[in-house]
C-alpha cells in the first residue's frame, strides 16, 4: 500500500504537470515531490517502521512536511481568491470563523486521546500528538469553509482540490487520533494509506487542463455573480 501511495503522488505530479497547471499547484506539487523523497529515504534506511533508522529519519523530516501542509492551506485560500473574484470581505469573514471553530474542535478533543497515550517511545509519540492537532485543525479549517462555497465551472479544480485536502487531513486526524487513542498502528496506518491512495488517484484523474480561452460572461451570469457576492456580504455580516 505504500510503493502504491508513492506511486499515486507521482502520478499526480506527471498528470499536473501534462495538463499544464503544475505551477497553479507549486506548493502541494512541491509536498508531493518532498512526500516522495522522504519516502524512499524511509524505505532505502529504514525498512521497517520499527526499526530505530526509520524513526530518526521520520522524526527529523515530519516538522518540515507539516510546515509545508500549512503552506498548502495558504496556497488553497489563494486560488480560493482567484477563483471567485470579488469574495475576499466575505471569506476573511468565513476564514476567521472556521479558524475558530476549528481551535475550539481540536484543543476540546485533544484530552481524550492525550490520556490515552502511553509514552513509551515519547519523541514519536509527542510527533503524532503533534500531527493529530496540526491535521485536526487544518481539516476542519477546510471542512468549514468547503461547505459555504457552492459550485462554479470555473472553480471546478479548486473546489475539487480543497475537499480532496479536508478528505487527506481528516483521515490525517483520525489516524493519529486512533494510535495515541490505543489502536493498532499498523491498522491506522494501513486506513490511512487507503485514503491517501484514493486520493491521490482522484486528484491524479479529476482535475482537468486550465482553459487558457477567456469567455465573455453573460449579462446574466454578471448579475447572478453580483446577487451571489451580495448574500455572502449579508451571511458574513451575520456571522459578525
Amino acid at each position: 500500500m505504500w510503493a502504491a501511495t508513492i506511486i499515486a503522488q507521482v502520478l499526480v505530479i506527471t498528470a499536473f504537470s501534462a495538463r499544464r497547471i503544475l505551477p497553479e499547484f507549486r506548493v502541494f506539487a512541491a509536498y508531493l515531490v518532498v512526500d516522495v523523497f522522504r519516502s524512499l529515504l524511509l524505505l532505502w534506511f529504514g525498512r521497517s517502521a520499527y526499526s530505530a533508522a526509520y524513526r530518526v529519519v521520520w522524526v527529523a523530516t515530519e516538522p518540515f512536511l507539516l510546515a509545508l501542509q500549512a503552506l498548502i492551506v495558504l496556497e488553497f485560500y489563494r486560488l480560493l481568491y482567484r477563483a471567485y473574484p470579488g469574495i475576499e470581505a466575505f471569506a476573511r469573514v468565513l476564514i476567521a470563523v472556521a479558524a475558530g471553530v476549528a481551535l475550539i474542535v481540536t484543543f476540546g478533543t485533544l484530552q481524550i486521546d492525550l490520556h490515552r497515550v502511553v509514552w513509551k517511545i515519547p519523541d514519536v509519540q509527542r510527533l503524532f500528538v503533534v500531527k493529530r492537532l496540526v491535521s485536526s485543525l487544518l481539516g476542519v479549517i477546510l471542512v468549514s469553509t468547503m461547505l459555504f462555497f457552492p459550485r462554479a465551472p470555473s472553480a471546478r479544480n479548486v473546489l475539487l482540490h480543497g475537499w480532496l485536502l479536508t478528505l487527506l487531513f481528516l483521515a490525517a486526524a483520525g489516524g493519529f487520533f486512533g494510535i495515541n487513542f490505543g489502536a493498532a498502528t499498523q491498522w491506522m496506518g494501513a486506513l490511512f494509506l487507503t485514503v491517501q491512495l484514493g486520493s491521490y488517484i482522484a486528484w491524479a484523474l479529476g482535475l482537468r487542463s486550465r482553459v487558457p480561452r477567456r469567455v465573455r460572461p453573460s449579462a446574466e451570469a454578471v448579475e447572478r455573480t453580483e446577487r451571489f457576492n451580495q448574500e455572502l456580504l449579508l451571511l458574513a455580516r451575520w456571522l459578525v
